[in-house]
Formats: structure tokens, sequence, C-alpha cells
């Protein structure tokens, strides 16, 4: 391309004052926390297509950046503030919980919790990958470590309680802590309504709907059949939703929707696609 004096001058245009460039990478830095979007988000075509378009004369951090400067950055600007606002502070309580990723990896949460001007704060101290068996001393462990953080924000002593599940293990770790322990009242609810899977009537029904719900699931024709039959009968397009006996309200949700989609499952197995494969697999409904 020629360069022009017009050129040139829409070239300088373009370019962004440092100021500007920083503010825009802190945009960028929030976007990627709080979506919780991947590193390589910023090193995708299509984001810095989109970044381009919006201002041509921006370019966006690289990984490297992000994850090097950025973040540390942010995270030291945050911690800072954190400390500040916990000046004030006389008492605090923490929560913790083990979660298993679907890479089968296991990680630990910490979790402060306090009340700031009226309104109840929470911030998340760590989320850290753990590989050891989780007894009672090794998560006594790993929940002390990162309270021993805590002398850094000076609400170490101000610890009054921790909210965990109703594990033994938590009971141990709390022990060894010698800190009060609360346990988790939607865990015990659901400790609590797991009782209704022993009443036999209800054991019955559950099974024949989850025998259902698991073959409409296991066959894109059924699944197809019954998402026309409710287009035709007018309702909204629903799929069933099949329980986890370790995730709350599962067998409710699963009830729920089964009753839902019901007319149109019946008309579905009216119908010789579904009717077909319905004899094939021997199934009753």
């Amino acid at each position: 391309m020629q360069t022009t004096p017009f050129t040139i001058a829409k070239r300088r245009q373009m370019k962004m004052s440092a100021e500007k460039t920083e503010e825009c990478h802190r945009a960028v830095t929030k976007f990627i926390v709080k979506d919780l979007q991947p590193f390589a988000t910023v090193q995708s075509k299509w984001f810095r297509e989109m970044t381009r378009t919006l201002n041509p004369g921006y370019t966006p951090p690289s990984r490297q950046v992000l994850s090097g400067a950025l973040l540390p950055a942010w995270y030291g600007v945050e911690k800072k503030n954190l400390i500040a606002e916990l000046v004030n502070v006389t008492k605090v309580a923490i929560t913790s919980d083990g979660w298993t990723s679907i890479t089968q990896d296991h990680y630990v949460t910490v979790t402060l919790h306090y009340v700031n001007e009226g309104q109840l704060m929470h911030k998340v101290l760590s989320t850290q990958a753990v590989y050891e068996s989780q007894s009672g001393p090794v998560v006594a462990e790993e929940i002390g470590d990162v309270l021993a953080c805590l002398r850094v924000f000076g609400v170490r002593a101000k610890v009054v309680a921790m909210t965990v599940d109703n594990a033994a293990n938590m009971d141990v770790a709390a022990r060894e802590l010698q800190i009060r322990k609360l346990g988790c009242c939607a865990h015990t609810l659901n400790f609590s309504a797991q009782k209704v899977y022993t009443v036999q009537t209800v054991a019955k029904w559950s099974a024949r709907i989850r025998d259902c719900v698991v073959w409409i699931k296991r066959s894109s024709i059924v699944k197809n059949v019954i998402e026309e039959k409710q287009r035709l009968l007018g309702m909204p397009v629903y799929t069933a939703v099949l329980d986890v006996r370790t995730r709350w309200n599962s067998l409710y949700l699963m009830v729920e929707r089964f009753i839902e989609i019901y007319p149109a499952i019946q008309a579905a197995l009216l119908d010789p696609r579904a009717k077909k494969l319905m004899k094939r697999d021997r199934m009753i409904i």
C-alpha cells in the first residue's frame, strides 16, 4: 500500500496511549477472570479479530503477559484492598469443601466470610489441587496452610467457626485446627432427603422412571421423536433429566421433568420409529 500523509495520520490516530492500553488490558483480564475463560482465549484468532474490530489501535496481551504480569498485578491490588478492608472486621468465618474436576483432579477451596458495613462478604482465599487421600489430618494440614496465610490479612485470630460437610474427616480436621465446626445445613438436608430412596414405593417408581430416562437419552431417535411431539402438542421443548444420587434435588428434578414431558412421551411411543425401538429394547412404560 502506498504511504500517504492520510495513511500516516490515520495510523497516528489509531495509536493508543499507554493509559488507554492499560485500561483495555484490565478489561480483558477482568473478562477472563470473572467469566472463567481459559487463558488461551486471548490468543484466539477470533478474539483478536473482535478486539481489532472494536478498536483497531489495541493489541490484546499474549497468554504469557496475561498469566505472568496482568493477573499477578490485579491479584496484588485485590489483596491490598482486602487487607485494608479487614482491618476493622472483628470476626470472620471460613467454609471449605473438596471437589473433583471432569479430569478427575481433586481440589480444595477455602472461602472467607465476614460482615463489612452491614453486608455479608465472601472472599475465596485458596483453590488448590491436592494429591493425598483426604483423611482428617491431611485436610487439617491443607486448611491450616491456608489459615496460616491469614496472618498476612490480620484475621487469623478472628476466625470463630468453619462450615464444612458432615464427613468424618472434617470432624477430625476441625478438632485438630481447634476451630468450632458448623455442619453444612444444605448437606444435612440432603442426607435427610436421601431417606426417600429407602421407601419401597418411591424406589419402585423412581427406578421405572430412571430406566425410561436412560433409554431416552441412549437413543437419539427417541429423543428427537419426543421433541417433535412436544412441538406438535404446543409444549415447551424439554429434555429428560436423569437423577444422580449425590446431586442435590436430582430425584425431584427427574420426576418433575418426566411429568412435564409425559404427554409427549406417550405420543412418541405411538410413533412407529420409537415403538420399534421400544419393542427391541423391551421397554415397559
